[in-house]
């Protein structure tokens, strides 16, 4: 009896799964601000995938940073299904040695190898951002994504009805000197209204539109084709991504919207670092994706009579 463990009446390990939080006005401030905490400078690589977007009016979210402190940029293959080409980025993490791994969890997705390839750039020393824009309803409702980086990034707006607004969360490994300085930046009024949406009951919703549509999506086969056939467990999605196969993209795009239905076209237009002969795969999708809305406040019936117009139309 004497080897008894003794259990407290409450938690006590305050480092025990903490994850800071950090407000921001936007993901791409915070992402600013983590790079200047890690000491990342124009002397550094960071490793990207190959399929970031950009558009006149909002440039680029996740490599407008980067390009601010003149880091240089590395970028992994993706394939036309826009799954991470994880043998290449083994080999750039042991041949290049970048500072800094990204993984992007694209429309709340995240991908099969992502956590054996933060655990791969962690075991090289490489510290790993989980860039959640898209994800903050997977990581934080699914619990399939965040926990393997050092760092994951949410972008408030693309989820939930705000402006602006982005989270930073820093897990357990960070050190002191990193929290201090992003604590310094941050605008913590972000959080407090954050705090107010059941995001329980968004994901719930999200969840069966985008099950409605993926139901309904194969009656348009070889006009229009899922991204993503289906919905694993605890992936909660930011759109529903969908190929356009025959009529031109930005064409439908535009008839969809005029029709009354608010489609997106995400990633239309990659960065000009991402050079098409490299990566044709990644241009090719680009030039044919759009997001379907899955959000919140769409019902059953409008999903319904969504497809039904996308049919007419593609």
């Amino acid at each position: 009896m004497n080897n008894i463990q003794h259990i407290a009446k409450t938690a006590q390990m305050e480092a025990r799964f903490r994850r800071s939080a950090f407000g921001f006005k936007s993901a791409r401030d915070a992402f600013r601000s983590l790079l200047s905490a890690w000491d990342v400078t124009a002397e550094d690589s960071i490793l990207l995938p190959s399929f970031i977007g950009w558009s006149a009016r909002e440039g680029s979210g996740v490599f407008d940073p980067i390009a601010s402190i003149g880091a240089k940029p590395i970028f992994y293959r993706m394939d036309e299904n826009l799954l991470i080409d994880a043998a290449d980025v083994q080999c750039k993490i042991r041949e290049r040695l970048p500072r800094v791994l990204v993984l992007i969890h694209y429309f709340g997705y995240p991908d099969p190898n992502s956590e054996a390839l933060a655990a791969y750039g962690r075991k090289h020393g490489v510290i790993v951002l989980e860039d959640e824009a898209h994800a903050m309803l997977s990581d934080l409702v699914g619990g399939v994504c965040g926990r393997a980086g050092d760092s994951a990034i949410f972008s408030l707006h693309k989820l939930l009805p705000f402006h602006d607004g982005g989270l930073l969360l820093l897990n357990s490994s960070a050190s002191d000197s990193v929290r201090k300085k992003l604590a310094e930046d941050e605008h913590p009024g972000e959080l407090l209204s954050f705090w107010e949406y059941d995001l329980h009951c968004i994901a719930a919703v999200r969840r069966r539109n985008a099950e409605q549509l993926i139901a309904a999506l194969p009656a348009l086969e070889g006009r229009v084709s899922l991204l993503f056939p289906s919905l694993p467990p605890g992936v909660v999605p930011q759109t529903l991504p969908v190929v356009i196969q025959q009529k031109n993209r930005d064409d439908l795009y535009f008839e969809m919207n005029s029709a009354g239905f608010g489609v997106v076209s995400l990633y239309h237009t990659l960065i000009g670092d991402i050079g098409a002969q490299e990566f044709p795969e990644s241009h090719l999708l680009a030039s044919h994706i759009m997001n379907l809305p899955v959000h919140q406040d769409v019902e059953p019936q409008q999903l319904e009579a969504m497809v039904h117009k996308l049919g007419d139309l593609a």
